[in-house]
């Protein structure tokens, strides 16, 4: 399915408002870059108040949307405030022109401007390990949209790097599995809503921009990539989770797909009446986006995730 004209310009000015509105940020949130093929890039990173530099902690990677930011995806998140509980680094790096080239299959015409965000995630993690006292079993990558794309690369290219991966708001584009060739199983957690505007739940076209359109594949086939890839058995169990608001009109089930032998598990969540949105985040612009779930916390469920695998 195709939209409009109209509603791929309602995304875009989406994208702006995510980009330049002002977030609120801690001041032991601080920014860094640094150089990777000769270009500049940039990140911060949030340290929780109870690391003494000496006893190694998990270390998790948050990578933002499509025109936005480490700032603007913190804010919606709040992976700082669960750090702090919880006592993890968590780091926000920042895309060049506010995107990831997440998608191999733009790999033959080369990365948009000649950058590699892939080398950039293994350089910022290199350069972490030496400044931090991490944990380097237990180093983890998840993301929304865009970031969420970019995210499941990382988790392709970088597997033995990554103890597990986690994406919402997104499927993944046609011709995926041609590029996309993990070196081995990888934890997978996967979110999405059924009522995504932006990405179609049965899969379908879509609209990059004014003359850009890709064809996405649906959440089934997302989650049977993984599955595959990771020898997780299949049928799966399946879970309806307790309505926690009635009246933010979405229900949420979970389908657990076991670690066969030598492989790795996949749960995905999927939203009924989700938008495209971070569950549990405060909604914003709903007549856009679509339903903000109340019904599970994603940052919670994927740091729960996350603590149950190591390399």
């Amino acid at each position: 399915m195709s939209r409009s004209r109209s509603t791929t310009l309602a995304a875009c000015v989406f994208a702006v408002l995510l980009a330049f509105t002002g977030c609120p940020w801690s001041d032991d949130t601080r920014g860094a870059t640094i150089t990777v093929d000769g270009q500049i890039r940039s990140y911060f990173i949030h340290v929780p108040p109870g690391y003494d530099g000496k006893t190694p902690v998990p270390l998790v990677f948050v990578l933002h949307p499509f025109a936005s930011t480490g700032k603007g995806i913190a804010s919606t998140t709040k992976f700082s405030a669960l750090a702090d509980d919880e006592g993890f680094i968590v780091v926000y790096p920042n895309g060049r022109t506010f995107l990831w080239n997440g998608d191999p299959t733009d790999e033959p015409n080369g990365p948009p401007e000649k950058r590699d965000d892939v080398a950039f995630i293994d350089a910022l993690l290199d350069e972490l390990v030496v400044k931090y006292a991490i944990d380097s079993e237990r180093v983890y990558v998840t993301g929304a949209s865009n970031g969420a794309l970019m995210a499941q690369r990382v988790a392709c290219e970088l597997t033995d790097r990554f103890a597990a991966a986690a994406s919402v708001m997104i499927t993944l584009p046609v011709g995926w599995a041609q590029y996309c060739q993990p070196s081995g199983p990888i934890p997978m957690l996967l979110i999405q809503g059924v009522d995504d505007p932006f990405f179609p739940w049965e899969g379908g076209t879509v609209q990059e921009g004014p003359l850009m359109e890709s064809e996405y594949d649906s959440a089934a086939d997302m989650v049977a990539f993984w599955v595959a890839n990771n020898n997780a058995s299949a049928p799966p169990s399946v879970e309806d989770l307790p309505d926690m608001d009635p009246d933010d009109g979405t229900t949420v089930y979970r389908e657990t797909y076991a670690a066969g032998v030598g492989g790795a598990e996949v749960i995905f969540y999927g939203i009924d009446g989700g938008g495209h949105a971070w569950p549990g985040s405060t909604p914003s612009l709903e007549w856009l986006v679509g339903t903000t779930s109340q019904d599970i916390d994603a940052t919670r469920v994927i740091w729960q995730f996350f603590q149950q695998h190591s390399l």
